[in-house]
């Protein structure tokens, strides 16, 4: 009998504990300093990283093979119901051009719709995945 992957869970946990600091930022972020923004935005681009590795691990514990990269690893989440994969797939739009332009300007038009509407969707996926354990 193969013994159950426990890859996910870790990872979640990881996730989990990422988001809470991104989190606490919130109520405060209008009054960050420069360099904190760039922090937040850093830190939201890595909690992209973490879900979708979270994501794929689940997947391939569940039994699906041959996903890889972000992209296909959200569409199947949202197929199987976990997540709404326009929302993810917006969210990735966003961390890739964050990631690999640096832009200043863009960095900061991000900045709203990483605490208003980006955080609420990161903790959703958070709180789905917790019923999964």
């Amino acid at each position: 009998m193969k013994e159950k992957d426990t890859r996910w869970p870790l990872r979640l946990e990881s996730y989990s504990n990422a988001l809470n600091v991104l989190e606490e930022v919130v109520p405060r972020y209008k009054a960050l300093n420069e360099l904190e923004k760039d922090g937040l935005v850093q830190r939201f681009e890595f909690m992209i990283e973490l879900a979708w590795k979270v994501m794929q691990d689940y997947l391939r514990e569940t039994g699906y093979r041959g996903l890889n990269g972000p992209k296909p690893v959200v569409t199947q989440m949202g197929a199987d119901g976990l997540l709404d994969p326009f929302a993810w797939n917006e969210m990735l739009d966003a961390r890739n051009e964050l990631s690999h332009i640096y832009d200043e300007g863009r960095s900061r038009e991000h900045l709203d719709r990483i605490v208003y509407d980006f955080i609420p969707v990161l903790d959703n996926f958070r709180k789905t995945m917790i019923t999964l354990l």
